[in-house]
């Protein structure tokens, strides 16, 4: 594991082993512990954690599949991701040219403000991490 100076992003399958092994592990019982010594005794194990495992599994599916986003899903200022320029964008106004009937978004990035066309698969959520100790990004 990387120490806080060397962070680095976590693989799909560093992620899916993380939970397998939480998965494997996450086993409880009602009988009580062999203290006593009975041999031939059987217990049934049952499987504790799993829902919270699911839960894991689907955060991993998310993180790592990106979705496109419809027009719909573009909020007033918020950040994405352009797919066709590889550029982040913040969003100013989404809107729908009602005269040539066409979904647009006024955007701007740190050196440029303009207005693109809305495309299918272009552009991508974008989730930006608070910094501890840092009140601006």
């Amino acid at each position: 594991m990387a120490t806080n100076k060397e962070k680095k992003m976590l693989t799909r399958e560093e992620c899916e082993k993380a939970c397998m092994y939480l998965l494997k592990h996450c086993y409880e019982t009602d009988a009580p512990a062999l203290d006593d010594g009975e041999e031939g005794k059987t217990y049934t194990f049952t499987p504790s954690g799993f829902l919270e495992c699911e839960i894991f599994k689907n955060l991993i599916e998310e993180h790592f599949n990106h979705k496109p986003l419809q027009f719909k899903e573009i909020k007033k200022y918020t950040w994405i991701w352009d797919n066709k320029y590889k550029n982040y964008i913040r969003v100013d106004l989404p809107f729908i040219d009602e005269i040539n009937n066409r979904k647009i978004i006024k955007f701007k990035t740190i050196d440029f403000n303009g207005y693109c066309k809305f495309e299918e698969n272009r552009f991508y959520s974008v989730t930006i991490p608070t910094i501890e100790g840092e009140d601006k990004c």
